[in-house]
């Protein structure tokens, strides 16, 4: 977590405990899934697979997928995950969580969109690594075409 992300976290805490109620459990509720996707994508992955001829291009194909799915739902999620409120109609307190919320969702690297965004270039990159690994195999450019669209 950035030293941003831990300052947006503590001002939240601080208002949820000055607010209590419904505000201090939507904070709360928020911690916890905040604190769940960081240990989800924090550190290195443990997780490997092996590649062979026979299973390159397979591997390759959910690779892609995966990436372009993942890519294609943030996109479509992005714009709908800030929290917008009017300070003048909700008041400045309920501005100020709105503006720390959307720190946390949306703006930087250390945000939810900013972790799906590295993961999503994670698959990216690990889908080039089999693209040359392809290469290396013997495929022919159309058979790798086919299985990883043309070349970003």
């Amino acid at each position: 977590m950035t030293q941003e992300s831990a300052g947006a976290d503590a001002a939240l805490s601080a208002v949820a405990g000055v607010a209590g109620g419904a505000i201090g459990a939507a904070v709360g509720a928020f911690r916890s899934a905040s604190a769940f996707l960081d240990g989800l994508t924090s550190g290195p992955s443990t997780q490997s697979f092996h590649v062979n001829k026979d299973n390159v291009l397979k591997a390759g194909a959910i690779i892609q997928d995966q990436a372009e799915v993942l890519n294609r739902a943030l996109k479509k999620a992005e714009a709908r995950l800030d929290v917008d409120v009017d300070s003048a109609s909700a008041g400045i307190v309920s501005a100020n969580i709105a503006g720390l919320w959307n720190r946390r969702l949306t703006v930087g690297e250390d945000s939810y969109v900013g972790r799906i965004r590295k993961y999503v270039e994670s698959l990216d990159g690990l889908s080039q690594q089999l693209r040359e690994s392809a290469k290396q195999y013997g495929y022919t450019e159309e058979d790798i075409t086919a299985t990883f669209g043309p070349t970003k």
